[in-house]
């Protein structure tokens, strides 16, 4: 049986501190990767209730919305890559959109298998309901950090975006490649 290791190791920073306590501790808990992962968790966790009592929606109906807004049309496979989603996921959520009266959906002209989503006047009237909630959420979050830590997350982040999505990309083409 392996020992417990208890209390901070030499060179951890406060976040292993926390992990540590009297569990058995994996360094992997020391990773960004896992360290971000549970932040979303917890984001998601924190900010949903008040999001699903605003709109009706639920987080994943809301990803979409934002996306639909930005969008004159789009298909759920394209969305879907868009959000870095499950496909089915999103469909579900378009599905659910559209079934609510936010969004639309339409053959596709350039493919008439498949269709289009379009965010209706209703849609883009909740989205602007809801997005000054999300600016609270995200001004609370920010009120813990200094000016230039924001600045530096936010570079950060869309860095680390960026080069997975580019690699993402790359990896899909060569896939597509190899199939043909």
């Amino acid at each position: 049986m392996r020992a417990k290791k208890i209390g901070p190791r030499r060179g951890a920073n406060a976040t292993a501190e926390n992990l540590v306590d009297n569990r058995r501790f994996s360094p992997a808990h020391l990773s960004y990767i896992y360290q971000i992962g549970v932040l979303r968790r917890l984001l998601d966790r924190y900010s949903t209730p008040a999001l699903t009592e605003k709109s009706g929606l639920t987080l994943a109906e809301w990803r979409v919305l934002t996306n639909l807004y930005s969008s004159t049309s789009i298909n759920p496979q394209q969305l879907s890559r868009r959000l870095h989603s499950d496909k089915a996921e999103v469909s579900r959520a378009c599905a659910s959109l559209v079934e609510q009266g936010y969004a639309s959906r339409r053959i596709d002209p350039a493919d008439r298998r498949s269709w289009l989503v379009v965010i209706t006047p209703r849609g883009e009237r909740l989205h602007d309901s809801v997005v000054p909630l999300r600016e609270a959420f995200q001004k609370e979050l920010e009120a813990m950090l200094e000016p230039r830590e924001i600045t530096e997350l936010h570079r950060i982040l869309a860095k680390l975006i960026n080069y997975l999505s580019n690699r993402l990309e790359a990896n899909e083409r060569t896939e597509g490649t190899e199939a043909d």
